[in-house]
């Protein structure tokens, strides 16, 4: 599917999407302003230190001391990090299920092995004696993203709150992705690392404004992990580009445009997108469950187990590409992404209500059969 979309096939839709369209316009337009009579002075030097102009916007943008903040090439590598800076081969983490294989695949190469707790259906949320439940004497970090990758399911701040005091007791480290928050604008500032030192949250812009080109990531922290992370990154991240963090600085300078256009865009998404897949429950065609809060979406479809081949076929016959649930561990489900322009948007629910019925009419005539 990957290879289809980079193919440029004409007419595809993609539902395959994990954040906001890249806004180009936007980019350029601080691009142009910013380095209009030469580099600006958000232009500083990162060799080993983060710029000091996202620090200070992200300190106020989250409510957290500029300290607390350490600066990444993306939030990939800041999850390479905290796994190479913090644990050692042969430590256990817990993993949410369903979530995102990288999790699980970035600790086994680096020698960590991976337990896994559910979060179940149809709400997706977590309990917090589930979790404990689930830990092994060797387990030295949780993992779970809020909002949840792939569901979009919103975990209260007190809930975090009270397993993250559960798990500091027991000695036990808690990575919070963070990365789709923002699209929630009432989720609350998050914890705060002086209150709660095993806590790590990491978040970047890719998500949160669709901009994966400037590779800007940062992990929020308290002083102690933090110190522990610095020295790790002083020798593995110790020089991200200067250029692309510059403008990242520029773009947070700016960051109420940015926010405006996304929540404008996703205010337009997801009442077409909430139609559209209660026609399609109504239709006995999928079952959802979990409220439209950022800007992915996880149906169970009815009938259906096999969703690669579903996938594969629905983008083969009808043009349209989601991702399907055997990428998280949930055979049966449709990751769909609905943060899409209207026209687009409502073309690709269209496709894809039209294949899942099609889909189950050609099973039901080879089955009769």
């Amino acid at each position: 599917m990957i290879t289809l979309m980079r193919s440029g096939t004409p007419g595809t839709v993609p539902l395959f999407e994990s954040s906001v369209p890249e806004p180009v316009d936007m980019l350029a337009e601080v691009i142009r302003n910013a380095f209009r009579d030469g580099f600006p002075d958000s232009y500083k030097s990162v060799f080993m230190r983060n710029n000091p102009d996202i620090s200070e916007r992200l300190a106020a943008r989250y409510g957290v001391p500029e300290e607390s903040i350490l600066c990444t090439t993306g939030a990939t590598t800041a999850v390479s990090m905290i796994y190479t800076g913090l644990l050692s081969p042969g430590d256990r983490i817990l993993v949410e299920t369903p979530g995102f294989d990288i999790f699980a695949n970035m600790a086994r190469d680096v020698g960590v092995e991976a337990d896994f707790f559910r979060r179940q259906a149809p709400g997706f949320g977590i309990s917090v004696e589930g979790v404990l439940d689930a830990l092994q004497p060797d387990t030295r970090m949780v993992v779970l993203t809020n909002l949840h990758n792939p569901s979009g399911a919103y975990v209260s701040d007190e809930t975090l709150a009270e397993l993250a005091r559960a798990l500091e007791a027991r000695g036990v480290l808690l990575l919070l992705d963070e990365v789709y928050r923002d699209y929630l604008g009432t989720a609350g500032p998050g914890l705060d690392p002086r209150q709660h030192e095993n806590v790590l949250r990491i978040s970047s812009l890719t998500k949160i404004f669709g901009l994966s080109t400037l590779r800007c990531g940062w992990i929020i922290a308290g002083r102690h992990l933090l110190r522990r992370l610095r020295d790790y990154s002083e020798r593995a991240d110790f020089n991200v580009s200067r250029l692309s963090h510059c403008v990242a600085a520029e773009v947070l300078a700016r960051a109420d445009k940015f926010d405006a256009w996304r929540n404008e865009m996703m205010a337009t998404a997801r009442p077409i997108a909430a139609t559209a897949l209660s026609e399609m429950a109504e239709q006995g065609l999928i079952q959802t469950g979990v409220p439209l809060l950022g800007c992915t979406c996880f149906p169970q479809l009815v009938g259906v187990e096999d969703t690669r081949s579903l996938s594969q076929w629905l983008s083969a016959k009808h043009g349209v590409v989601v991702v399907p649930g055997e990428c998280f561990g949930a055979p049966g489900y449709l990751r769909i992404g609905y943060g899409l322009p209207p026209e687009r948007l409502t073309e690709g629910l269209g496709r894809l209500s039209r294949g899942l019925a099609e889909y189950r009419a050609n099973g039901q005539k080879r089955h009769s059969a």
